[in-house]
């Protein structure tokens, strides 16, 4: 995507009202965007099918240009990234669905970070403390083994998770269903702590966007579809982590439950999900790995020619240690004392992605 073209979708993206099928119908209809940054909307606009006030805020602007340099201009002051569909940062499982963003709006490394299986955990905002401990717990356990915890940054179990993933090194993304610069209150400690982690906050909001209902159901799809598997604990009936399930459903990705007691109404709806068998039960880490296929099941049955220059730094040191035969995830950190949990857990991922190592199960690894 040419400069004139990302400029141009992010004019149009930047008009509240504008989504993935308007773009869809300006580009049939118009062709590329780039060659509309400099023209008069009223040359060009009236002939588009235009959702709400749409229309009327494009025909205040003089052209998609002052829209493109206004959003600039805002995440240059907020030192805020925008990733294109396409760029490498841009989580690439996104890419595959049909309502995905054209561009995201992104603190931290996102796709930059090393090559590893998500996992999305998402939940009820009113639960005891207890289960918010054993969920931070859970998410611990699984980032140990490589995964990048995915939620929203929510009260309640989606911070528990990310709470668990930074608790161990691990890397932990967040779905925000607000601009970057427009952070609730209670969510600000969560997103500092992200960030201070080397996490990542995306957004498909452009700055100054405020939260809705709608578009917190909106970004549930983006929760999902950037994760390998999704993993709900608590789902009321009617509430937002179910939205996530059920785009989860939609879009092919493995969806776990963490059943609850038959009495509790916050479970309702995970529980149901459960009973119809449109989920699979959750009861230890190795259901998630399962559902992630971070347990060797994805690998090549034969050895592959590694390319070392593809490779991290830790991708190297571990597999020049793993040539000396298998070893456990403890015995590996006592071997490479130079690499922390979080950067031996990524580098084990890397070479799994690649092909070149093969999880054995109770954090034993071996090379192919």
């Amino acid at each position: 995507m040419d400069t004139a073209e990302r400029r141009a979708t992010a004019g149009l993206w930047s008009i509240q009202g504008v989504g993935p099928v308007t773009l869809a119908q300006i580009r049939k209809r118009q062709g590329p965007l780039g060659e509309l940054l400099e023209k008069p909307p009223a040359a060009w606009a009236p002939f588009i099918e235009w959702q709400g006030e749409a229309y009327e805020r494009l025909m205040a602007l003089p052209c998609l240009a002052a829209a493109a340099d206004a959003v600039e201009r805002a995440c240059k002051e907020h030192q805020a990234r925008i990733l294109f569909a396409g760029d490498d940062a841009f989580p690439s499982r996104l890419e595959t669905l049909s309502d995905a963003p054209p561009m995201l709006f992104v603190f931290g490394p996102a796709a930059d970070a090393p090559p590893r299986r998500r996992l999305a955990i998402v939940g009820t905002r009113n639960t005891a403390t207890g289960l918010q401990l054993r969920v931070e717990d859970n998410a611990a356990e699984a980032a140990r083994y490589g995964l990048c915890i995915v939620s929203g940054a929510a009260r309640g179990i989606d911070q528990a998770a990310h709470r668990g993933a930074l608790r161990v090194g691990g890397e932990t993304w967040a779905f925000l269903g607000c601009a970057l610069d427009q952070i609730d209150e209670r969510q600000r400690e969560i997103c500092q702590a992200i960030l201070n982690g080397g996490g990542t906050l995306l957004s498909e909001y452009p700055p100054g966007f405020r939260a809705n209902l709608n578009s917190f159901t909106l970004r549930n799809r983006l929760i999902s579809g950037a994760s390998d598997a999704v993993l709900v604990v608590r789902a009321p009936e009617e509430s937002g982590a179910l939205h996530t399930a059920k785009a989860a459903l939609k879009q092919g990705r493995p969806l776990l439950v963490t059943p609850g007691e038959p009495w509790d109404d916050t479970a309702k709806g995970s529980n149901e999900l459960l009973r119809a068998g449109k989920a699979r039960l959750h009861l230890d880490v190795t259901d998630l790995l399962d559902a992630a296929g971070l347990t060797g099941s994805m690998s090549p049955s034969e050895p592959v020619e590694l390319d070392l220059s593809q490779l991290s730094v830790a991708a190297r040191l571990l597999l020049d240690q793993l040539r000396r035969g298998a070893a456990d995830f403890e015995a590996l950190q006592c071997a490479l004392p130079t690499l922390t949990s979080g950067e031996l857990s990524g580098a084990l991922v890397e070479l799994e992605v690649f092909g070149a190592v093969l999880h054995k199960g109770g954090r034993r690894y071996e090379k192919r």
